[in-house]
């Protein structure tokens, strides 16, 4: 094996590593369809989505502290109502979350549950709910991701977030398509370089 041979294969070998990098799927700590349950930080979250309105109840010792939501086009979010004590306000910012974390996704409504300092936080506690109204979306905004919702649940040890929206059936991405074709004609080509 030659020198110009080695740096060929090891050229080859680089191009396919750097088209795999960028053939990676985005993931959410939680993703679910038009109603279900996530488990974060350490309550558990009920939603529900009848095509109009969106509501979160929560079942565990946490406190949804924000919402956040992802808007297409000629949709608006306003907060509804809710049980027990819950108000929530626009005006959230995503950038506030602890340690820098970042939410991960761009936010067109944002609603705050804590006013003010020195004020009650009216977050949607233990066994409360709360409901926002969104206009302009249809029932299937949801699974056509044209509607995303995020929550920021508060403990006293943790704090996370969590993206709600429904994943679109897997299609494989050009980029993958490109990656296994290249592959195959690698194989292919040393496959005949070895019969000659």
């Amino acid at each position: 094996m030659t020198l110009s041979t080695s740096l060929s294969r090891l050229a080859a070998a680089g191009c396919l590593a750097a088209a795999a990098l960028s053939s990676q799927a985005a993931t959410f700590a939680c993703i679910s369809g038009g109603a279900g349950d996530c488990s974060v930080a350490t309550s558990t979250i009920h939603w529900s989505w009848d095509g109009s309105t969106f509501t979160v109840t929560n079942d565990g010792i946490g406190y949804v502290a924000e919402v956040y939501f992802d808007l297409s086009a000629g949709m608006t979010a306003s907060f509804s109502g809710g049980t027990g004590t819950v108000l929530f306000s626009p005006g959230a910012s995503p950038a506030a979350l602890p340690g820098g974390t970042s939410v991960g996704f761009s936010s067109d409504a944002a609603f705050d549950s804590d006013p003010g300092k020195g004020k009650p936080v009216n977050g949607i506690d233990m066994g409360e709910s709360a409901s926002f109204l969104i206009t302009g979306a249809l029932l299937d905004s949801f699974k056509d991701g044209n509607l995303a919702a995020g929550l920021h649940v508060r403990s006293l040890a943790t704090s996370s977030v969590s993206l709600l929206t429904v994943p679109v059936t897997a299609v494989p991405e050009p980029q993958s398509y490109a990656l296994m074709l290249a592959g195959l004609g690698v194989m292919g080509w040393l496959a005949r370089r070895r019969r000659i």
